[in-house]
């Protein structure tokens, strides 16, 4: 990856923990977005079922997601029907808090998210940056924590951006360890870190808000992508380049090594401009390596590509990131690109 030219002009030093550097991209400190955090897991670590009833009715497409998808317990009109709420819903939410197992995990989520301060000011800043360069005025926002049944990492339900706490355990947690291995193979443990939890924010919050599939062949899916990754950048400049591609460093450099062998790849294969889902897709899917490129690479190869197209093609115009998003030209984005 080209090094990130997007930093902050000034980062203060008791807010982000960062040197004083300086950027091209002024972040207006008087902008700072507020963040509301709530936190859903002291309510699960309490084993009362009334409790979470009553504190899941305030978010009312969260709770129908987690009661009939992440812990199938049964179906939506549960959740509005008095009789069933009674006779069947907290029942059933109380045995699944008298779980021995569900207790431990939430023992182990409060114990490894005992404070949430860095993400709240992280998310701050983000959210601050996101605004200042869409124009979009936004000077509040509302994060929740929750646990999800090893079922999300991020999802947006009641216009809340919610995290699933446990898909951040650590793969060296007891609890991640013992994952079934055909569900959470080690490729996925090895993920499930807390480290990644401000990319994930909001690359599932610009995926929700600004993703806009330009095609189905290699290339367009690449450069969508690439667009979404390349605004990461400018709203989370003390991210680390590999967080934002939920990679390791050596993962990270082995990608910039071998650019110009994925790119020669792509072109000796016609791969550009294919559609087949068979060919395509393995470029975008999370795995142990991405397929035809060996067990030395990381996987979503695709995306990473794509972001070095975007960064390339803005550094050689005079555009900014709304007339980016506006773009949809791919010959005109892939012209300047070179591996």
């Amino acid at each position: 990856m080209k090094r990130l030219q997007f930093i902050f002009l000034l980062i203060v030093l008791s807010l982000l923990g960062c040197e004083e550097t300086t950027n091209s991209l002024y972040f207006d400190k008087s902008k700072l977005v507020e963040v509301n955090c709530i936190h859903l897991n002291p309510v699960f670590l309490s084993g009362d079922a009334n409790q979470l009833h009553k504190a899941l009715k305030n978010y009312p497409e969260l709770y129908e997601n987690f009661y009939t998808r992440m812990i199938r317990a049964g179906e939506k009109d549960h959740l509005s029907n008095t009789n069933k709420i009674d006779s069947f819903t907290i029942p059933k939410l109380q045995h699944f808090l008298n779980d021995s197992s569900m207790k431990e995990i939430f023992k182990s989520i409060a114990a490894t998210f005992n404070e949430f301060d860095d993400y709240k000011e992280k998310i701050s800043v983000g959210m601050g940056n996101y605004s200042n360069i869409f124009n979009a005025g936004i000077t509040h926002a509302q994060v929740g924590t929750f646990y999800s049944n090893f079922n999300a990492t991020v999802l947006e339900n009641d216009h809340i951006i919610w995290i699933g706490l446990d898909m951040y355990l650590g793969n060296d947690n007891e609890i991640v360890k013992m994952l079934p291995p055909n569900t959470f193979p080690n490729y996925y443990k090895q993920k499930m870190d807390k480290k990644y939890i401000i990319s994930d924010v909001f690359f599932s919050f610009l995926m929700t808000h600004h993703f806009n599939p330009m095609g189905d062949e290699l290339l367009a899916r690449m450069l969508s992508y690439g667009k979404i990754t390349y605004i990461m950048d400018k709203i989370l400049p003390f991210e680390s380049d590999e967080n934002k591609f939920r990679y390791t460093k050596d993962e990270l450099n082995w990608c910039k090594e071998n650019e110009e062998y994925i790119w020669r790849f792509i072109i000796d294969e016609k791969l550009l401009y294919n559609k087949e889902p068979a060919l395509v897709d393995p470029f975008f899917q999370e795995g142990p390596y991405t397929k035809s490129f060996g067990p030395d690479s990381p996987s979503t190869i695709g995306i990473w590509l794509g972001y070095e197209m975007i960064k390339d093609y803005v550094d050689n115009n005079n555009v900014d990131i709304v007339e980016l998003m506006k773009e949809n030209n791919i010959q005109k984005l892939l012209k300047y690109y070179e591996p």
